[in-house]
């Protein structure tokens, strides 16, 4: 379908050209994610908050649906694009040789339906599959988005075209690629079995429109004149919406619009407004029962002590989940974040990676920042400009610099200043907001100077873990206590910001080595017996002593 591929296309012209640098600031491309009635519905009963922006687009699909049907699935989806193209090129004609799946099977859709809204309304979104949107543009940014710079890189290799490519740049790579991408096949594996499979028996969302639309006006008609019964549109259809006794009965509910029983030769079928008097637009009711939505409900108060009551949830024994500035606190966080990979393509230092397995089954595939991977950019704030649900907010850099995500710890046995009686002062000298004093240690080689964080003035962007010379595990890393995470308002107040802005200023306008003089020795008022001891001077915290 033409119309199909038109929006295919939009999408992800959109995706890979305004969810990036610069334009993501100027251009709102958050529509991509919030074309979807369902995640709109869900993200408000979780979070028990409605979302101006999204609800407008939200309650307009939805009026669209429920009087032209499941238009979304057949014209809007790129998913479902994607499954349809690979069911026409890969998997025709396996599955004609396979018998079609049981009917009943269209039931299952409902039930992962009613289970999420059940979900939902204990204040947990399970993002990893019910949003098609979402499951797709998450495949584009682990997949699709680093393949022109690995390409690239890779060409770069060849002695003719050394020298003929201009650089690929900084690639960026994701943890958990693999288990997206198996995820992924296992969605379009599915046409091996029946056309549309995904859409048919799994979809939540293509549940959630097929309630919607369940006795929509605009339909499919039959021409009575011209029907033979030869069940040719019957065949066509890939979600087995029309009757397979009776042709003329269609059923709004599994019918996406797609137009290919209209396509025959005789010209039998049309879509149209139905006319109440008439029989040649017989509906078919959703195949849903008072024992489905039961099964559905129980199914999902199961799954609620692995997404809610996990220890995971109320500990993080590694204290190495730090959220992007500007993220919601928990759990309203866990209510609003879809996993769609949107803040991770917009990162510009691919520091934010979705969460793993090892940070809470609920937390599967939800934005982090790993700062040895790359740090969060001073002035950079494009993962709340994108974020389709306010998960991350959008804040402006007058706001963000204040915005502490963690705090850096120095490992003195690791350290080459503190443990080795050696110069590098590489955290100092990159710390954008200069949280990090040199101070002059004595030591039985001499005077050295070593990195000492001072705690509140650090906000935890990972600039001096991404840049620390040391090998594998950083000497500098960063945790995320003394996180500051705030649904709306400010995170400091004009006097704390003064301060601390006066603070940056003075740090920043000490050299490295000006706390000694030629000699190496403490400089008078530089240092004091607690930096000769070889412990934090009095302006830094307790903590930026630990010791592993």
């Amino acid at each position: 379908m033409y119309s199909q591929f038109v929006f295919f296309v939009l999408f992800c012209t959109v995706f890979f050209l305004c969810v990036a640098f610069p334009r993501a600031y100027s251009i709102d491309c958050r529509w991509l994610l919030r074309s979807n009635p369902l995640v709109g519905f869900l993200t408000f009963i979780a979070s028990r908050k409605i979302i101006w922006g999204f609800a407008a687009l939200t309650l307009a699909v939805t009026a669209l649906t429920v009087v032209f049907g499941r238009f979304f699935c057949g014209f809007c989806c790129p998913l479902g694009a994607t499954i349809d193209f690979a069911d026409h090129f890969f998997f025709s004609r396996i599955a004609k040789r396979l018998p079609r799946p049981p009917h009943f099977l269209q039931k299952l859709k409902y039930l992962f339906l009613f289970g999420i809204g059940t979900v939902a309304l204990f204040g947990v979104i399970f993002p990893i599959f019910f949003d098609p949107i979402s499951l797709f543009a998450r495949v584009l940014t682990v997949f699709v988005h680093p393949l022109p710079s690995l390409v690239i890189d890779q060409l770069k290799q060849i002695p003719i075209l050394e020298g003929h490519l201009s650089g690929a740049g900084h690639i960026p790579l994701y943890y958990g690629s693999l288990g997206i991408g198996f995820l992924f096949f296992l969605v379009i594996a599915g046409g091996v079995f029946d056309r549309r499979f995904w859409c048919q028996y799994v979809c939540p969302s293509g549940a959630f429109f097929g309630l919607l639309s369940s006795f929509a006006p605009f339909r499919r008609r039959v021409h009575d004149a011209r029907c033979s019964e030869c069940s040719a549109c019957a065949k066509r259809c890939p979600t087995r919406a029309i009757g397979e006794k009776d042709f003329r009965k269609t059923s709004t509910a599994e019918c996406i619009m797609c137009g290919a029983c209209t396509g025959t030769a005789k010209g039998c079928g049309s879509f149209g407004f139905a006319d109440p008097g008439k029989t040649n637009s017989v509906i078919r009711r959703p195949d849903l029962s008072r024992r489905t939505v039961l099964a559905g409900v129980a199914g999902g108060a199961f799954l609620l002590p692995m997404l809610q009551a996990s220890a995971m949830l109320r500990r993080d024994n590694t204290g190495r989940l730090i959220r992007p500035p500007g993220a919601a606190p928990d759990p309203l966080f866990s209510a609003k974040c879809l996993a769609c990979g949107l803040c991770m393509k917009a990162c510009p230092t691919n520091s934010i990676q979705p969460c793993s397995l090892d940070d809470g089954f609920a937390r599967l595939s939800t934005p982090k920042i790993v700062p040895r991977i790359g740090s969060c950019e001073e002035k950079c704030h494009l993962c709340g400009a994108v974020c389709p649900t306010q998960a991350i907010r959008k804040l402006p850099y007058e706001e963000k610099q204040f915005a502490k995500i963690g705090t850096a710890v120095v490992d003195r046995h690791r350290c080459i200043a503190w443990e080795q009686n050696k110069e590098c002062l590489v955290c100092a000298e990159v710390c954008p907001y200069h949280a990090i004093d040199p101070k002059s240690v004595a030591t039985t080689k001499g005077q050295f100077m070593v990195p000492v964080v001072v705690e509140d003035l650090c906000m935890g962007c990972g600039q001096c873990e991404h840049e620390c010379p040391v090998f594998d595990t950083a000497a500098i890393v960063v945790y995320k206590f003394g996180e500051n995470r705030r649904e709306n308002g400010f995170y400091a107040s004009e006097a704390q910001k003064e301060d601390i802005i006066k603070r940056r200023n003075r740090s920043g306008s000490d050299s490295p080595d000006a706390g000694a003089d030629a000699t190496g020795a403490a400089a008078p008022g530089k240092g004091d017996a607690g930096a000769a001891e070889g412990k934090p001077s009095a302006g830094a915290s307790p903590s930026n002593g630990f010791s592993f």
